[in-house]
């Protein structure tokens, strides 16, 4: 390779570079602290879910929202509504499942304390698999064990498209 490709490559780059950074690009995966949105995202007061990986999810949330610090006097109300069912995927001869797929959905609403109104709603879904075997407690702890990741996997997207949302209409 040349000295004069090598130059026009690192120019390149660098005019690559630059246009990005003229255009407000912001990598949107940044640590939430450090993100512009981690202000309003300490505004948020996550109400109660229903049930144990409600608990999980509830948890998720509020350590991944209050990572940058919390506001005494939260703005916003976030309310999650979870949902989980289970679907045989691996059906051997006799009709008995061996394998399962966990499909947990959560739809939620951001809304204002102070007047009520509907600000963002969203979705997010997350499919977990597990085992069915012989021993019954083998295989409610792995049915357990999926949802409590599939709960985990959710809390991180709803903070992911709440991070997406302040960043867009906070702008």
């Amino acid at each position: 390779m040349s000295w004069l490709s090598r130059i026009s490559r690192c120019l390149a780059v660098t005019v690559i570079a630059a246009l990005i950074t003229a255009c407000g690009f912001t990598p949107v995966y940044k640590q939430v602290s450090q993100h512009k949105a981690s202000q309003y995202l300490s505004l948020i007061e996550v109400a109660p879910i229903d049930g144990k990986h409600g608990l999980q999810l509830r948890n998720r949330l509020e350590e991944k929202i209050f990572s940058a610090g919390s506001d005494a006097s939260p703005r916003y109300r976030l309310s999650v509504n979870l949902n989980r069912s289970t679907e045989a995927v691996l059906i051997q001869l006799d009709n008995t499942a061996t394998r399962q797929n966990l499909k947990m959905n959560a739809s939620f609403i951001l809304s204002d304390i102070s007047t009520g109104a509907k600000i963002y709603t969203g979705s997010a879904v997350s499919i977990g698999s597990y085992n069915v075997v012989d021993s019954e407690f083998a295989t409610i702890a792995a049915e357990d064990n999926a949802a409590e990741r599939a709960a985990l996997e959710i809390g991180e997207d709803i903070v992911d498209l709440l991070v997406v949302y302040f960043s867009r209409s906070k702008s």
